[in-house]
């Protein structure tokens, strides 16, 4: 069991991995305003059990298809910080019971009410899902559709973003997250037209990085340029995985001259992706920001 805080909430929300949403507020006010995808578990812990079986047989399902690890993950969320460590126990020992050991069992430090004001995109109520029904509300229809995009993920907390390019040509989530400057590591042709808006309204850098790998990366310049912005950053390629990973962990090794093992690990759990370039993930392997050998090695190689 452990406490969670609202980036880290987030940052689950958008890997896409198995999460189950536990509210343990009261119905009416769930009604009136909850998280994307939760569940009111109305004073009964035995509710979610029907939620757990059904998400588990989905769970099994993909993880056959797509040949991955098991992920389970349960956050229960509450206004009343004096009753939710004591409730969340008993739902973890109610999922131990079941033989489900596999599930890890969070908390939200913070209320619904504070995480959604942070997140107001993530905003969704009965009303909301009863009109996406009606053909005739588009307004709702959009709140959800919206709601349940997948929003590029935190690295720091305000400040960096990495996604895909997606996520860059999205103004609504560029201005919901209040990104103003986008770091775009995709190579274009000569004669490749970009969006104007992008470029009026938004601080826009092409740092094109060959996905063939013959280009040395210079992550100490990635890093100044990263830490030359006063304005939260989105670090975006293709895909969103296969450089922005790379970059990302070779931005966390420089400018906290931490080792690889460490800053590969809070990438990946981050991102619940693991996909990188395989070329330019050599380069990562064998970098270490802490010898002047490492950037000698570099200016060599760029001659």
């Amino acid at each position: 069991m452990k406490a969670i805080q609202m980036m880290e909430l987030y940052n689950m929300m958008n890997d896409y991995r198995h999460l189950l949403i536990a509210d343990l507020r009261k119905l009416e006010l769930f009604e009136e305003k909850q998280i994307r995808g939760s569940f009111c578990i109305q004073d009964n812990v035995q509710i979610i059990v029907s939620h757990i079986e059904k998400q588990n047989s989905n769970a099994q399902k993909n993880e056959e298809k797509y040949h991955t690890q098991p992920i389970r993950r349960i956050v229960i969320v509450n206004d009343d910080y004096l009753k939710i460590e004591q409730d969340t126990q008993l739902i973890k020992d109610l999922i131990q019971s079941l033989k489900m050991n596999e599930y890890k069992v969070y908390y939200l430090k913070t209320s619904v009410e504070t995480f959604l004001d942070k997140y107001p995109f993530y905003i969704l109520s009965k009303v909301i899902l009863q009109n996406y029904e009606n053909l005739h509300n588009n307004e709702d229809q959009q709140k959800l559709l919206f709601a349940y995009s997948q929003f590029p993920q935190q690295l720091q907390e305000n400040k960096l973003y990495l996604g895909s390019n997606l996520n860059a040509n999205s103004k609504k989530q560029l201005d919901a997250l209040q990104i103003k400057t986008i770091i775009d590591f995709k190579t274009y042709e000569p004669d490749a037209k970009f969006s104007v808006w992008k470029k009026e309204q938004y601080n826009y850098i092409n740092y094109p990085i060959s996905e063939e790998g013959e280009q040395l990366i210079d992550f100490y310049q990635i890093t100044d340029l990263i830490e030359s912005q006063n304005t939260p950053i989105l670090l975006c390629c293709p895909d969103g995985y296969s450089i922005t990973n790379v970059v990302a962990i070779g931005y966390l090794m420089t400018l906290k001259k931490q080792n690889f093992n460490i800053s590969s690990l809070k990438v990946f759990q981050i991102r619940g992706n693991t996909t990188v370039n395989k070329k330019l993930y050599c380069q990562i392997l064998t970098y270490d920001p802490k010898t002047i050998v490492n950037k000698i090695t570099q200016q060599l190689v760029q001659q």
